[in-house]
């Protein structure tokens, strides 16, 4: 594969868009920083602009990223606001602005402030769109030259508008570290954000019959969400009498160190599109239970690198880890399986051909390079 030629011209300028560096937008920014960490080889500097405050700011620039905060709220009326995001993308002598948020009027601002290609980026459908099986129309991503879906599943819901399907990247470990097939607990985990539609209180149930199925498991919940869903899930283990076997965790930044200490990683959601800590545990070596939903299916090989579930049928995920629970052999052979599609299908290079391969396309610039190989 050819590189970029520093030294035939400097680098495009290329700014991500994301609503607020709160811990919600952590996904986001985790592919951000994959996505920075490889683009200066095709020829692209990244950089971040969040649109409100948060501790994301400084994990950007601890990754190497350059990021900053202009707060605006997106609405017409806050012209200061507007006037600051031109400003600081007129600055920048930006040439592509890639949004993670943010509608037309931030689409319009951007061009005036001087940009030669506009990108919208969908990592998930509204959920309005998702409940009700609306379409999205080609209204919505007006102004845009070009939309990002963040996998097929979420781009087959695009109706009117042409998505490019670009799979998040992930740094894979040098070596998977194995599983542990020495009798001991085992070790659940979640990794998500605690919102109703991810359905954790499945895993919480889960946990709860298969300790009275005797199986010694402990059960750790990594994330945060807002107060009324942390509590309702606190409440549901403590009715169930879990408090010994279900751990909050809180918001983690430290993921791949946590995942190691895992057996198992389970994402029992109703909705997604493509959930970033399905490939975290993938690039770990860890296999994954998940929902039979969105870009899940398009990321775990059932049976082979985890197992994929009817959503919202607790005892399906019961019957699964209780016999996951007893075959640790295959548990840790399913690890390196997803280690290895992770390292070979996911990888953040691949990412950063993908996109740097677009912005190109939009920019008529050509570079000499070959396309990246399809993810599997």
């Amino acid at each position: 594969m050819s590189r970029f030629d520093h030294k035939e011209s400097p680098p495009l300028t290329c700014v991500h868009v994301v609503k607020c560096a709160e811990i919600e937008c952590t996904a986001i920014c985790r592919i951000i920083a994959a996505l920075a960490k490889h683009a200066g080889s095709f020829g692209y500097e990244i950089s971040v602009l969040f649109l409100g405050g948060g501790p994301l700011l400084e994990m950007m620039r601890s990754a190497g990223v350059q990021a900053s905060i202009v707060p605006w709220t997106g609405e017409r009326g806050d012209f200061a606001g507007a006037w600051r995001v031109w400003s600081r993308l007129r600055q920048r002598r930006v040439q592509i602005v890639h949004f993670h948020s943010g509608g037309l009027l931030a689409r319009v601002i951007s061009r005036l402030a001087g940009a030669s290609a506009v990108v919208s980026h969908v990592h998930h459908l509204p959920p309005h769109e998702e409940k009700m099986g609306a379409t999205s129309s080609s209204l919505r991503f007006r102004g845009a030259d070009a939309v990002i879906a963040c996998s097929q599943a979420v781009a087959d819901r695009l109706y009117h508008c042409r998505a490019e399907v670009i799979y998040a990247g992930i740094e894979c470990v040098p070596e998977p570290v194995p599983l542990r097939l020495s009798p001991g607990p085992f070790n659940l985990g979640v990794l998500s954000r605690l919102e109703p539609r991810k359905n954790i209180g499945a895993v919480i149930e889960a946990t709860a019959r298969l300790a009275q199925s005797g199986i010694d498991i402990q059960t750790e919940i990594a994330g945060d969400g807002d107060v009324e869903d942390v509590v309702s899930l606190r409440e549901l283990v403590a009715r169930l009498g879990m408090n010994d076997r279900v751990r909050f965790l809180g918001w983690q930044t430290d993921v791949r160190g946590l995942l190691v200490t895992w057996d198992l990683l389970a994402i029992p959601s109703m909705e997604e599109g493509l959930p970033i800590s399905a490939l975290e545990a993938m690039a770990s070596a860890r296999p994954v239970v998940a929902s039979r939903v969105g870009g899940l299916c398009e990321l775990i090989v059932d049976g082979v690198t985890g197992c994929l579930l009817p959503p919202g049928d607790t005892e399906a995920l019961f019957r699964c880890i209780a016999k996951l629970t007893g075959d640790r052999q295959r548990l840790a052979q399913m690890g390196i399986a997803a280690w290895h599609r992770a390292q070979n299908e996911f990888s953040a290079q691949v990412m950063a051909q993908r996109t740097a391969a677009l912005y190109d396309r939009l920019l008529g610039r050509k570079a000499a390079r070959g396309p990246a190989e399809p993810a599997g």
